[in-house]
């Protein structure tokens, strides 16, 4: 996430999920389906670190008031949408599992509570979730990557073949990175450096600032 602070300045903060220690780059070479389902499909989660970072640089709400809402709509409840029944109908194609979000009591539960699928029009509840929000609102974030929340994470992975372990959750922390800045056509633009690909369109702008600075050097010369 790039952040422009009040005195002009950028950050560049990287909290992008990361490999557990144990994987490497041919964990996948035999059986790419794995970095899609199960266990072996998940990264350490860092989200939760990259919003405590910006709270405790940027925010000036507490920190429970701007979870609330989420707590609320997970709880009391929210229409599905067609966003979200294609999102299952993606979900459950090509899975090895078929059809998980009916057959598999963990998923059922919110996604099925009376035994078939939620569909469009529904009220689609996440209690377990909206508990874990409370305890994260309450309690911060440290909840999520320690005790009964982080174990509870391990065990579900490491159960459908994953290799993320305690000390995965435990030692992620958040980059700061240097932002990409170019000039084109007279004005600064700043954005996210590698390995976001805030870098890559910048230097597409440069290539096209060029090309059109020499169009219009050809368009002079031929008149």
């Amino acid at each position: 996430m790039l952040v422009r602070n009040q005195t002009g300045g950028y950050e560049f903060i990287d909290f992008r999920e990361s490999m557990p220690a144990a994987g490497n780059e041919t964990m996948y070479s035999k059986n790419i389906s794995l970095s899609l389902y199960g266990g072996m499909a998940s990264g350490v989660p860092g989200e939760l670190r990259g919003l405590e970072h910006l709270h405790t640089k940027y925010g000036r709400l507490p920190w429970s008031t701007l979870i609330q809402p989420a707590i609320n709509l997970a709880r009391n409840g929210f229409v599905v949408s067609q966003d979200l029944v294609n999102y299952m109908r993606s979900a459950i194609t090509g899975n090895p599992s078929g059809n998980f979000l009916v057959n598999d009591i963990s998923w059922a539960i919110d996604f099925a509570p009376n035994g078939t699928q939620v569909g469009l029009g529904d009220i689609m509840t996440r209690k377990r979730y909206a508990d874990t929000l409370e305890a994260i609102a309450n309690y911060g974030p440290n909840v999520f990557y320690q005790g009964a929340i982080a174990n509870a994470t391990i065990r579900a992975i490491q159960n459908t073949g994953g290799i993320m372990t305690h000390e995965d959750l435990t030692n992620y922390t958040i980059l700061s990175r240097k932002p990409s800045q170019i000039t084109y056509r007279g004005f600064k633009i700043t954005s996210g450096s590698a390995p976001s690909g805030g870098e890559v369109a910048l230097a597409v702008m440069k290539a096209i600032e060029g090309l059109t600075a020499l169009h219009v050097c050809n368009d002079v010369g031929s008149d």
